[in-house]
């Protein structure tokens, strides 16, 4: 009896000015333990200025299962959406170019499929290790844990982040390709789509991925303040979903108290300095993604807090 053949894979990964991570991510594509003619790479350049454009060529030249496209329209659901008009896969794997994939994680990933009913699924985020206390903060806060983000509460269906995603190509044709107008969210988005549609998402858990967090204070307050733009604006579109007029999240109140006290007493009860200053950086992330709340429920006109 003939060994039913593995799905063709497109593996999408969108970029802009990538120069820092995006060769550990291509040496990590490259030492994947999923058959080579059964899957192609295809890099979407969204406008990089840092010299990621003129790496990609090159290593382009030498790997002929990859192709680098460039992308003019701005966000990753954009290159995303270029990515996968591009491609060829019966399934599609996204992961972010501040990514390094484990050896076993196309292969673990595609694995979800063998259930008939799944329509798109998520591997896990790990984070890499970190070289700034801002990124330090971010991996034993978990910022990005794809298990949270999965379970179903009663303010938010589950959903699944792109950083280490799969679809099938068929789901695209039910629910339509990534948001462009979303900048943040876009993934919620379009598993909230999934979910509406009678889709079924699954979480793989060996498909691990390491992730290398916001370096710094800025872009980490930046990246916290568009995750609640993004949480509101995601809210308003999908009220009858969520299954409320109103989308009440009290947990983050609560977190920015208890961030105010350890900001305030840390400092003077506590020897070890990363903890002297984790009060400080867990006030920072829950205030800009409150006031990210507070201007997307402004935006969109909800009630979201």
């Amino acid at each position: 009896m003939t060994e039913k053949p593995l799905p063709f894979v497109s593996v999408i990964v969108p970029v802009l000015n990538g120069m820092p991570t995006v060769q550990a991510l291509l040496e990590g594509l490259r030492s994947q333990d999923y058959p080579a003619d059964r899957w192609e790479l295809i890099v979407v350049d969204n406008g990089s200025t840092d010299g990621t454009w003129e790496v990609l060529q090159q290593e382009s030249e030498i790997n002929s299962r990859m192709r680098v496209l460039h992308e003019q329209r701005k966000g990753p659901s954009a290159a995303r959406n270029a990515g996968i008009e591009a491609s060829r896969g019966e399934i599609l794997a996204f992961i972010d170019s501040d990514c390094i994939p484990g050896p076993s994680w196309l292969r673990e990933l595609v694995s979800a499929f063998e259930d008939r009913t799944v329509w798109a699924a998520g591997g896990l985020l790990k984070s890499a290790a970190p070289t700034t206390l801002t990124e330090a903060f971010a991996a034993r806060q978990e910022i990005l844990n794809q298990e949270d983000f999965f379970k179903e509460r009663p303010y938010k269906p589950p959903f699944l982040l792109t950083a280490n995603f799969a679809v099938r190509r068929a789901v695209f044709k039910r629910v339509g390709l990534f948001d462009e107008t979303l900048r943040v969210g876009e993934d919620a988005d379009f598993c909230w789509r999934i979910l509406d549609a009678g889709g079924k998402l699954a979480l793989v858990r060996k498909a691990l991925v390491a992730h290398r967090h916001r370096s710094n204070l800025r872009s980490f307050a930046r990246q916290m303040f568009l995750y609640g733009v993004g949480s509101a604006t995601t809210f308003a579109r999908h009220r009858e979903l969520i299954g409320r007029s109103a989308w009440v999240d009290v947990t983050s109140y609560r977190c920015w108290i208890k961030a105010l006290m350890k900001a305030l007493l840390y400092p003077f009860i506590r020897r070890d300095p990363y903890l002297r200053r984790e009060g400080m950086l867990e006030l920072v992330r829950y205030s800009c993604f409150i006031a990210g709340r507070f201007v997307g429920s402004v935006r969109n006109k909800v009630v979201c807090i």
